[in-house]
């Protein structure tokens, strides 16, 4: 296993592009990431600006090509989707704000509680919330509701542990949740929110998949391999049960093979301060906490 830094050559710019576009061009993922993200269908990510606070789309071949403003908020954004149209949905606190490119808001959203995470398809997005028992939403690109599933928390909830659930589309449209402690992933139709089960993955010597140790309420992400059926999540190796860690630190990835149903943890050589952002080939990409994007060979 290594890591190491993406080299970026961006094409020159060509004739004819406006000023925001040269503007947005000098900004490059590879040495000036430093947010959240998450791995669309075409291979791109898009990543949250605090210098210009600016949402920049970017890809590995062809650098920025888009950007949207964040809006007048002071608060960072906490998570974001791009829509059909380019225009941005932004998670800050318990609302989700719809924003075009010129920075005008479409429409301001109420939500029962904070956003944890959220993955997307052609119909719309989903939204994992922080709340003590599992709560998913999709909604439309419009905002209407599509579905939901669990108990939906309400503000008489009190001051219970706020659980981050990591949530990725696999490549049949299924959505897979991380929940607390558990290493296996529940699985829901993506069309209808209705729950199919869990995986059952277990170790090379056939033990059921082990629990993380410790207390476990902001789970990593999680990232799918396109076309492998895979998925791996970002796990702190202090976590990981001592009589599997070996040598592992910082930050790991449990590699989860749905065909084989087999779980193994694989070193990154990385702390626990970098963030998995996506698989580009037989990369898993992280975001530095120094700025840009590290390089992991995975298998």
């Amino acid at each position: 296993m290594r890591n190491r830094r993406i080299c970026l050559y961006l094409l020159s710019a060509m004739l004819g592009l406006s000023v925001p576009a040269l503007r947005a061009q000098s900004w490059d993922a590879a040495t000036q990431a430093r947010s959240w993200a998450k791995q669309d269908k075409d291979d791109s990510f898009t990543f949250f600006d605090p210098n210009s606070r600016m949402l920049h789309t970017w890809m590995r071949d062809g650098g920025v090509i888009g950007s949207v403003p964040a809006g007048k908020s002071d608060e960072p954004p906490e998570r974001w989707v791009m829509d059909p149209r380019n225009n941005a949905w932004i998670a800050r606190g318990t609302t989700v704000t719809q924003i075009d490119k010129t920075g005008h808001v479409i429409l301001n959203l109420k939500v029962p509680a904070e956003v944890g995470d959220v993955c997307w398809d052609a119909k719309g997005f989903v939204l994992s919330y922080k709340a003590p028992e599992p709560y998913l939403e999709k909604r439309d690109f419009k905002g209407s509701l599509l579905w939901s599933f669990g108990a939906k928390p309400s503000k008489g909830d009190g001051p219970l542990p706020q659980n981050r659930r990591p949530i990725v589309l696999d490549d049949s449209g299924n959505l897979l949740m991380a929940d607390g402690n558990a290493l296996n992933l529940a699985i829901l139709d993506g069309n209808s929110g209705r729950k199919l089960g869990e995986t059952s993955l277990l170790l090379g010597p056939g033990q059921p998949a082990p629990a993380l140790e410790g207390y476990v309420v902001d789970r990593g992400p999680l990232a799918i391999w396109p076309g492998k059926g895979v998925v791996f999540a970002a796990v702190r190796a202090a976590q990981i049960p001592a009589q599997l860690r070996a040598t592992l630190q910082g930050l790991a990835l449990a590699r989860l093979d749905f065909a084989q149903s087999r779980l193994e943890f694989l070193p990154t050589g990385l702390d626990e301060s970098h963030i998995l952002v996506g698989i580009l080939d037989s990369d898993a990409v992280f975001v530095s906490p120094r700025g840009g994007l590290m390089l992991v060979k995975v298998k």
